[in-house]
């Protein structure tokens, strides 16, 4: 059986079961097994081709015949000389091996946490996506092989086991425990969970018949009523939006002291890091309350949509995510509408928008072929820009239009796989709008349009709204070619002008001609804010939008001030009218909005130094006091977004404005909290740590170091853990720096302690210099999927010797597994710089 493609393997002999048996050893991190796979034979073949790495085989057998064996480790294959001819229709392949759990937290990986004796102890757990099952296993390591597992663990005596099903049978003997699972569903060989040790479980609770725990290690059953509340609402949630019965028997919440990515989807026995799972909602932020909801939202979204109906190949991977994302924020939504998420969503929109402006931006969909590429689709583009295309659809339908089309995708599809097309052609079916025409435009061309907003006059002489479209991007110097771009999208949009909103379709570059019920009114484009577009208005809708700020909503509000400074970054509006637009809303009293401006003033900071900067500060004093007067201090029974505004501009004014009462403060909040009976504010303890980060010494160093080391709960310790890379203190960022490459500081967090670090605004430089020399040790400590993540903020070192610096070293050091998103990070720095150029000396010489 000969395969010319390197990654995809033939389908003449396909997976329909697989019985697996491993023996996990914690304490010399290996393990051993066999696995029995019942194959389906659609030709006759003499050789049979499939995954593994590794792993060391000790045996093949085919329908009980000795076989010989090779492995390809370049292509991570094993090929398989049958004994005789297999003929089929059917045929049994029994392979026996050895593997290691190894300390890069993908396959069958080795995690740790030490135990109230202090005592190191070893969890093994899996993190099979996108193509490490086979590091578990050999198997069909793509989604498209879908089979049923059987699962069976021996493991020591008194350690916990859990896979994706329930146990169905257990035998001890020997000092050992041989636990098998129910099979699971027909699914896909990444979504196979295996978890063995010293754990504890929560007792089920009864979600309509479906059993519901949290699994965490022992001691931390106090932070788990949160995930279940919520595990609990969304699973019910989902089972009513689908129309669908939980396809499966149980759900294990398991909460993992190393993990690289944020969760993990396996049917049945979801994996999280512990601080998007554990949580105390009396000393947690809004934020970190959201985090957790969001990502057990989103994975159990997925028992649907991925895993009971899951992409042919991993070029659809960005609908399963998308698809996902969409959905956790409308479950959200439903279990804490205070949150107002759909309106928070817009920030998480604009890191899409950010990345999309980009000329190194990429189509949502596009070629994958190499487990490199496959790691590299897990991205904003796919998350943030896949479910924001996927709620602009919905809000152009309408909710119960798309719900209904997803419903029948959904079972039509059941146990299978399938293309991004097979989607819209349902929600097409049950709507009868063009959605596949739609969705093309956008899936399959990058970036994203400016709709231009104009007042022009008829052939009857009535005052009418014209709309065009055109391509928004960044400058960036470095690219000769970027001219106009005659990209056209086929954008729905809201318009809304005299009460009254319509809703269009603009399928050209334009000009699309729309009627006003009221010419002399307000006019707003993208009304509701949900589309995926920016806008730019002339100048008299833009002053009457000025005028009317108090009849826009929350969201319209926010796109006023994220696209303007979108306008600032591409050079449309200078830094100067930036910050003279943005203290127009200083009457504004909404989170959402002030997350827009605080972005835009923390960009513009970095224009200053010395006396401009000082100034600068004061200008955001002035800006910020009228509205953190109103706030006050904390009251019983507030909105929990008033709670967190607070604790924005507090940071803000603390850290921006450098306000010495507020740094005052919030010394004095952090020494109460260190000794208060009752929790401090989560939201004001929160901006206390940064602001007294930001502006403090050794001693408060060694503080945050011991609370990190030593806080009750997951949120504690990490958020001390990121203020050590706040301080402006050269050598303290250094020791930060040190400290993340050390044993001290797990490898899923060390890449965000650089990260932050490299940000700092102004020691970043040393940061990134630090980890510039320690490259190829970072390379090999941290896990694949965050290299890419720790360089990020290089973004921000503007400086031209900065620049040429970074930009020369990853000419020469590509990350392999994230090429595309590695070009967008060093084009984005050269457009920051750009900005500063444009804009540092005049910007200085108007808030000197």
């Amino acid at each position: 059986m000969a395969s010319t493609d390197p990654y995809r393997l033939p389908t003449e002999v396909t997976p329909n079961r697989y019985d697996v048996r491993l023996r996990p050893s914690l304490d010399d991190a290996t393990f051993d097994g066999n696995v029995s796979i019942l194959l389906d034979v659609d030709v006759p073949v003499d050789t049979l081709m499939l995954n593994a790495a590794e792993l060391t085989i000790e045996s093949c057998l085919v329908d009980g015949q000795p076989a010989t064996w090779q492995l390809d480790d370049e292509n991570e294959r094993l090929v398989v000389e049958c004994p005789t001819t297999i003929t089929g229709p059917s045929a049994q392949l029994e392979i026996s091996f050895e593997g290691i759990l190894n300390d890069k937290l993908r396959g069958f990986y080795r995690s740790t946490y030490v135990d109230d004796d202090g005592i190191t102890q070893v969890i093994a757990a899996s993190q099979m996506q996108s193509t490490d099952c086979r590091r578990a296993f050999p198997c069909w390591d793509e989604p498209e092989f879908k089979a049923v597992f059987g699962i069976t663990l021996d493991v020591a005596d008194g350690l916990t086991a859990i896979s994706n099903g329930p146990e169905i049978d257990r035998v001890t003997a020997d000092g050992r425990t041989v636990i098998r699972f129910a099979d699971t569903m027909k699914m896909s060989c990444y979504l196979v969970a295996l978890v063995v040790g010293r754990l504890e479980a929560t007792e089920p609770i009864d979600v309509d018949g479906t059993p519901l725990r949290v699994v965490h290690v022992p001691g931390k059953q106090h932070l788990t009523a949160f995930g279940l509340d919520v595990g609990a609402y969304c699973l019910r949630w989902f089972e009513d939006y689908y129309g669908i019965s939980y396809p499966s028997d149980k759900i294990d919440l398991v909460a993992l002291p190393d993990f690289a990515a944020g969760a993990m989807e396996n049917l049945g026995c979801i994996t999280f890091r512990e601080s998007l799972l554990l949580l105390d909602p009396a000393t947690s932020t809004q934020a970190d309350q959201q985090n957790v909801a969001d990502v057990i939202a989103h994975e159990l979204a997925h028992m649907w949509f991925g895993d009971l109906v899951t992409m042919r190949w991993w070029n659809g991977i960005w609908l399963n995510e998308a698809f996902a994302t969409f959905m956790e924020v409308a479950a959200c939504d439903a279990y804490r509408p205070s949150w107002e998420r759909w309106t928070n969503f817009g920030l998480e929109r604009t890191f899409a928008f950010e990345v999309d402006s980009l000329a190194s931006t990429r189509p949502v969909e596009y070629e994958v072929r190499s487990p490199a590429d496959c790691e590299g689709m897990f991205d904003v583009l796919t998350y943030q820009k896949g479910g924001a295309l996927l709620r602009m659809l919905e809000q152009y339908l309408t909710p119960e239009v798309f719900r209904a089309g997803v419903g029948r995708y959904l079972r039509t599809h059941a146990y299978g796989n399938t293309e991004t097309n097979d989607l819209w052609d349902a929600i097409e079916d049950t709507s009868g709008e063009p959605v596949r025409r739609i969705m093309d435009s956008w899936i399959w061309q990058p970036g994203y349009p400016q709709l231009s907003a104009t007042l022009t006059k008829g052939g009857d002489g009535s005052t009418r709204l014209s709309l065009t479209q055109s391509r928004f991007s960044f400058p960036d110097p470095a690219r000769a070619d970027q001219g106009s771009d005659a990209t056209v999208w086929v954008v729905p949009v809201h318009v809304r002008n005299g009460g009254v909103t319509q809703t269009l379709l603009l399928d050209s570059a334009g000009p699309l001609h729309v009627a006003l019920d009221d010419p002399e009114g307000p006019v707003v484009v993208n009304a509701g804010g949900h589309g995926f577009s920016r806008v730019a208005y002339d100048t008299t809708l833009r002053d009457r939008l000025g005028d009317a700020l108090a009849d826009l909503d929350t969201l319209e509000r926010y796109n006023l001030v994220d696209d303007a400074w979108a306008a600032a970054v591409s050079g449309q509006l200078s830094a100067v009218e930036m910050l003279e637009f943005i203290k127009t809303f200083e009457g504004e009293r909404d989170l959402a909005v002030w997350q827009a401006i605080t972005t835009a003033l923390r960009g513009l900071s970095r224009l200053v130094d010395g006396d401009a900067l000082a100034a600068f500060r004061e200008q955001v004093r002035t800006l910020i006091r009228p509205a953190v007067d109103d706030l006050g201090e904390p009251t019983s029974g507030e909105s929990p977004l008033v709670s967190q505004l607070r604790g924005l501009l507090v940071s803000t004014m603390g850290v921006l404005g450098n306000d010495p009462d507020t740094i005052d403060r919030c010394r004095v909040v952090l020494a109460t909290a260190a000794h208060a009976d009752q929790p401090t504010d989560p939201e004001l303890l929160a901006a206390a740590t940064s602001v007294v980060a930001a502006t403090g010494g050794v001693e408060d160093y060694e503080r945050m170091l011991d609370v990190f080391r030593h806080g009750d709960t997951p949120q504690e310790q990490l958020r001390n853990l990121y203020a050590l890379t706040s301080f402006d203190d050269a050598e303290l960022i250094r020791r930060t720096c040190e400290f993340a490459m050390g044993d001290a500081v797990r490898t899923q967090n060390a890449p965000f302690v650089l990260r932050l670090a490299i940000a700092n605004r102004h020691h970043g430089g040393l940061a990134w210099e630090y980890v510039r020399d320690h490259w190829e040790t970072a390379v090999e400590r941290f896990p694949s999927n965050t290299v890419v993540r720790m360089i990020d903020s290089v973004k921000l070192l503007t400086q031209p010797e900065q620049v040429d610096d970074v930009q020369q070293f990853f000419t020469a050091h590509p990350i392999k597994q994230a090429l595309k998103t590695q070009e967008q990070v060093l084009e984005r720095q050269r457009v920051n710089a750009a900005f500063h150029v444009r804009n540092a000396a005049d910007f200085a010489a108007h808030v000197g």
